[in-house]
């Protein structure tokens, strides 16, 4: 036997055990997805909670186990940890009616005012997917280009389809824009019952101001176990890294990564 066949030979026995261990993974998972469900349902919303922890610490990742994380968190009384579930949620499933309640509910908890509002743009830019608005803005290029090349083969102009298709390419390439930036900027979210904001990276600094549980931030800039952050009034502190979650996006220049999950 010849050391090409002896190989094929091996992957042809392995290829079958790996493909068991990941159909037994995925039961496993499903498995303890229900069983943290149970959970929640019996009340036990701690152990809830622990369990959807170790989903995700396993690999799972579907929006169904980070919403029902986030409800599972906020029965607890933890309104950041409920927040930043429902967002890494919404990255997947943004049209989800229940999960955006969810979501502006929980936001009202810790603001009561227009604070707990989002600028129109992320507003708009958060209606889709980053892969989606991807793909709708080339479908609709595409489409424009179409009704162009089509008018030139039929010797006739279709100017308002032209005009209509460049305009909401025009319109969803901004959208597309508006979701990059969004998740490129790195962002933070406060999951201590309240948190002091300083003027520099020390516990000697100055207090600049105070953050409640569930507060969203963008982050400036990390420095050890200190994170610069900007909240939504534009004040700008340092904040003790344990106190925040930094949800996935591009960190600041020299920064480690800081996972989401907590």
């Amino acid at each position: 036997m010849t050391p090409r066949s002896i190989l094929i030979a091996l992957a042809l026995l392995l290829a079958p055990l790996s493909l068991r261990a990941a159909n037994t993974n995925a039961v496993n998972q499903a498995a303890e997805f229900e069983r943290a469900n149970k959970l929640y349902e019996q009340g036990k919303y701690a152990e809830a909670t622990a369990a959807y922890e170790n989903l995700l610490s396993a690999g799972a990742q579907g929006a169904s186990v980070w919403f029902n994380l986030g409800n599972a968190t906020y029965k607890s009384g933890q309104i950041g940890r409920a927040i930043v579930a429902y967002r890494m949620a919404e990255r997947q499933e943004p049209r989800d009616a229940a999960l955006r309640a969810n979501l502006q509910f929980v936001r009202t908890k810790v603001y009561s005012d227009e604070r707990t509002r989002l600028p129109g743009w992320m507003s708009f830019s958060r209606l889709a997917t980053l892969n989606e608005w991807t793909l709708l803005t080339a479908s609709l290029l595409w489409s424009f280009f179409g009704v162009l090349i089509g008018g030139e083969l039929r010797r006739r102009r279709y100017s308002k389809a032209a005009a209509t298709c460049f305009a909401l390419c025009v319109l969803s390439a901004v959208a597309l824009g508006c979701a990059f930036r969004d998740q490129s900027t790195s962002q933070a979210v406060v999951f201590a019952k309240e948190a002091t904001a300083r003027f520099g990276p020390l516990d000697e600094s100055q207090a600049a101001f105070q953050l409640r549980d569930g507060a969203e931030l963008m982050v400036r800039a990390m420095k050890g176990e200190w994170v610069e952050v900007q909240d939504a009034e534009k004040r700008a502190g340092w904040i003790r890294r344990d106190a925040v979650a930094v949800l996935p996006g591009a960190l600041p220049s020299g920064a480690n990564a800081h996972h989401a999950a907590f």
